[in-house]
């Protein structure tokens, strides 16, 4: 007897049969087919999965690919995708009876293109002469065999069956050299967006659960993993209240303010945002996403604390959130063994990456939008994100709530054109609760932080030398003057480089005060994951809220924005560059975040002191605890490499007019740039012909001068929220041409895009347009060594790998977290051109040194090279565990 099979693996050294593989598939729709509400698109699902792999049934698959070389008829020249193979066995005249024109136009889009390649286009587009030779062999001579291979390998299949057939019109329209896109309409690409009409939600959904079922189980047969654990059960809702009960009591704001729908929550931060949306859950699976991978290491914990570890999943962005859609023959589940089981936890907390590219509908989008279509989903801090990655998280909002799903955000400053395009997308269905609002009296009286600006005046001279990464060494002493008081310090730099050499400084002139020197820490994304998590956990402990009222040694926390949003940090005194107001407002969230209000009180968690809120102003300060460091070039150090000089100019200005202006509140409604205008009158703005455009012209090019030095500013709760809207007010005012602001322009011309029904073609393009991220993994030079004698122990099975499992999740956690370091690919680049001496791939450096043949190992060295396909070597950077990793001489 002939056999199919579905895998080139076997498991249990069992062969992967493609009954057997349809059974598994089937067997994983039936745990999450609950899902679905509708009989009719479930049944459509139903028999898109038995379906879905028929073309497996050709011999050059089933032969060249997948090494059965005992199957009939023999043949390995006619090679065409199998999943676009699969529709000419297809009855579609019993299929299109049974479910209608649409249903029947949605299964086949759905089997033919569950796994979309880049080559496509070359056989659906246009006539394909492999096609038309291969349909020719199927009518003249292979027909009736490939039937009978398939009928026999799914002779238990009793109701599915009656449904495999030749599909000889079909094969008569191909010899006729009719394109397969009459037949099969593409779902991807927007050059085939006249063909798909309108995109229904029974297309999407067809397509997406047959993907996540596909997947899912080719994931569970090469690891031998549960097939019944594609969804765990979620928690009991009320365990779940309990439990956020006991940590933040029983008559917290949360649970007077719980909205079941589509929400916007905004409220200031440490306000309990967090416990809220753990609450709006309501015990469905709910997704809940950060800009950053360091905070959600920390809401992960507090996840876990509520919902327990065993439901409770996560997501970096050093992960993927797809299922590889290789051939068989290839598939590997690189970077998504993990995910795989991290998908089905009824709690996932993940970096914002992982999830919201597919807004842009790649191939593959169909699974993600299936997984929302039941779930929950929790955007935090979206004002972290740049505008056209905030442009593509309201369409991705726009789709999933179309399908079913629900979503909340959460954030302390939330851009006024975001909510605009969020209430117009949503039409009505949405809710918003500001806290800043409903507490504004007892806001406009609590004080936490009081701003002093430093002008630092670096000489011109010096302008691109190395003096460009130094903070002068009188600020430096103004940073350790204050740690000596016992004060807990943050300071915040903009990049990494400016921040390694802040540390350097800062440690070099507390040479002699011991106690101080060894509590400068350092942090920012350039560790090793498995350093960058030790130190987060050590540095929450450190700088944990609230401060212990007799803790008296100072300490310093040197780090980048990766402390910016969501960590529950408490800091005495605030050092930071000048930043975005909304980014400034979270920096200085971690300043005495021991103070929160409740019930018209504030409370201080270190000695639970009460201060209630009456006609007296509340101020936690006798001094300044936010210095904000302003440089006469450019502002920041990074110049408009991190901030557009447009945001940190206008931050400024808006800083500097609230020294001017008591009651925030008087100017709402006025003509913003009338009122910035005195900031400017002696500019020379570039001749713009309006008034109002010329006003904002001068502000974004404004070089400051010493005269802010020592400003002072006294700033309320309810001033922050004012401040930052005037802030995204001021560049949307309806006297400024938006297509004249580089900032706004990105969002709508991104919104234009997408409302123009325009699709990714891959999903690396989705994420480098979601986030302009150029990031590569590296090891660097000094750790090389090391790196490849884990390597050989890892596959002999070794030292301390002796009795782990040989797959990719054991291989990131106990391999790569150690060496790899997240690095912009960008600093190895010379005019566009990469320097390929300085940054070679791994893969390439391990076949040099002769690494596969001295291994002696190696049925397993293919797996390990694709592991390692992304990952590259630095031939002259160092790594320092204090440090991380510093860049070479030859680095720009």
């Amino acid at each position: 007897m002939v056999k199919i099979l579905a895998k080139s693996f076997k498991k249990d050294q069992e062969e992967i049969t493609l009954s057997k593989h349809t059974e598994d598939a089937l067997k994983v729709f039936e745990k999450i087919k609950d899902k679905i509400n509708d009989k009719h698109l479930l049944e459509a699902t139903e028999l898109a999965i038995f379906l879905h792999d028929l073309g497996k049934v050709l011999p050059a698959f089933q032969i060249k690919t997948l090494k059965n070389k005992d199957y009939e008829p023999f043949d390995v020249s006619y090679e065409v995708p199998h999943s676009l193979f699969s529709i000419f066995w297809i009855s579609k005249d019993k299929l299109k009876a049974k479910f209608g024109e649409d249903f029947f136009n949605f299964i086949i889009s759905a089997i033919s293109y569950h796994h979309w390649r880049d080559n496509f286009d070359d056989f659906i587009s246009r006539d394909n002469e492999i096609l038309r030779k291969l349909c020719e062999k199927v009518q003249e001579e292979w027909g009736e065999k490939l039937k009978n291979n398939l009928i026999t390998e799914f002779s238990k299949f009793n109701e599915c069956k009656e449904y495999i057939d030749i599909n000889r019109p079909w094969i008569k329209g191909i010899l006729n050299r009719r394109s397969l896109m009459n037949y099969a309409i593409p779902p991807y690409k927007f050059d085939y967006e006249p063909l798909r009409k309108e995109v229904k939600k029974e297309w999407v959904l067809i397509a997406g659960y047959l993907q996540r079922c596909d997947h899912y189980a080719s994931w569970c047969e090469e690891e031998g993993e549960d097939l019944n654990k594609v969804e765990i059960e979620s928690m009991n809702y009320q365990d779940i209240v309990n439990n956020i009960k006991d940590k933040i009591g029983d008559k917290a704001w949360q649970f007077n303010n719980l909205i079941d729908g589509n929400l916007i929550l905004i409220a200031p931060t440490g306000y309990g945002k967090t416990e809220y949306a753990f609450l709006w859950s309501k015990g469905d699976k709910f997704i809940y996403t950060l800009p950053l991978r360091s905070a959600v290491n920390q809401i992960y914990e507090r996840a876990e604390n509520i919902f327990n570890k065993d439901k409770t999943g996560l997501l970096h962005s050093d992960a993927d959130v797809y299922l590889l859609e290789k051939e068989e023959d290839v598939i590997d589940p690189i970077k998504a063994y993990e995910t795989a089981r991290q998908i089905s936890y009824p709690v996932l907390i993940s970096t914002g990456d992982q999830f919201f590219p597919y807004g842009l509908r790649p191939p593959g989008y169909e699974k993600i939008f299936s997984l929302f279509s039941y779930s929950r989903l929790v955007i935090d801090e979206v004002q972290a994100y740049d505008p056209q990655a905030c442009a593509i998280i309201t369409k991705f909002i726009e789709w999933i709530t179309k399908l079913g799903g629900k979503f909340l955000l959460i954030t302390a400053t939330l851009p006024t054109f975001v909510k605009k395009r969020i209430e117009e997308v949503i039409n009505g269905n949405l809710e918003i609760i500001n806290i800043y609002e409903k507490e504004r009296e007892d806001f406009k009286k609590i004080f936490k932080h009081k701003i002093k600006i430093r002008y630092i005046e670096s000489d011109d001279s010096n302008e691109k030398s190395e003096y460009m990464d130094r903070i002068s060494e009188k600020e430096l002493k103004e940073i350790i003057k204050e740690a000596e008081k016992g004060r807990r310090i943050l300071v915040i730099l903009n990049t990494v480089n400016l921040a390694q050499r802040v540390f350097d400084d800062l440690k070099e002139l507390t040479r002699e005060n011991k106690e101080l020197n060894k509590n400068i820490y350092l942090l920012h994304s350039r560790f090793t994951f498995e350093d960058r998590k030790n130190k987060e956990l050590k540095f929450l402990e450190q700088f944990k809220n609230p401060k212990d009222p007799l803790e008296k040694e100072g300490k310093i926390l040197v780090a980048t924005q990766v402390v910016e949003a969501s960590l529950d940090l408490d800091a005495d005194v605030l050092f930071t560059e000048i930043c975005p107001l909304d980014a400034l407002v979270q920096r200085m969230g971690r300043v005495l975040r021991r103070y929160f209000y409740r019930d018209g009180k504030v409370i201080n968690k270190s000695d639970n002191n009460e201060y209630v809120i009456n006609s007296k102003e509340f101020k936690a300060y006798n001094e300044p605890n936010v210095y904000i460091w302003i440089f006469k070039n450019g502002g920041s150090k990074g110049g408009n490499r991190v901030y557009m000089k447009e945001l940190i100019n206008l931050s400024i200005s808006w800083l500097l007019k609230k020294r001017d202006i008591d009651d925030l509140e008087e100017i709402v409604s006025k003509d913003y740039l009338e009122i910035l205008k005195d900031l400017v009158d002696n500019e020379k703005g570039r001749g713009s012909k309006k008034k109002e455009d010329n006003i904002y012209q001068k502000l974004i090019e404004k070089r400051w001068d010493k005269n802010i030095d020592g400003i002072e500013i006294e700033i309320s709760e309810y001033d922050k929220y004012l401040l930052i809207d005037l802030f995204y007010k001021t560049m949307e005012s309806n006297k400024l041409n938006v297509k004249d602001n580089s900032y706004l322009n990105r969002f709508y011309n991104t919104i234009d895009l997408l409302d123009s029904g325009w699709m990714s073609e891959k999903k690396s393009e989705a994420e480098r347009l979601f986030r302009e991220m150029y990031t590569v993994q590296v090891i660097p030079k000094n750790l090389i060594e090391e790196f490849i004698k884990d390597l050989k122990q890892f596959v002999n099975n070794e030292g301390r790998f002796e009795g782990e499992k040989f797959d990719y999740t054991t291989f990131k956690g106990k391999v790569i977290s150690k060496f790899c370091v997240n690095v912009d690919l960008r600093m190895y680049m010379r005019d566009g051109i990469l320097d390929a001496n300085r940054l070679r791939r791994i893969t390439e450096y391990l076949h040099e040194v002769g690494f596969k043949e001295k291994g002696e190992v190696f049925e397993k060295y293919d797996k390990l090279i694709r592991w390692l396909s992304d990952i590259y070597y630095d031939n002259e950077a160092e790594y320092e565990s204090e440090k991380g990793f510093v860049r070479g001489s030859s680095i720009l």
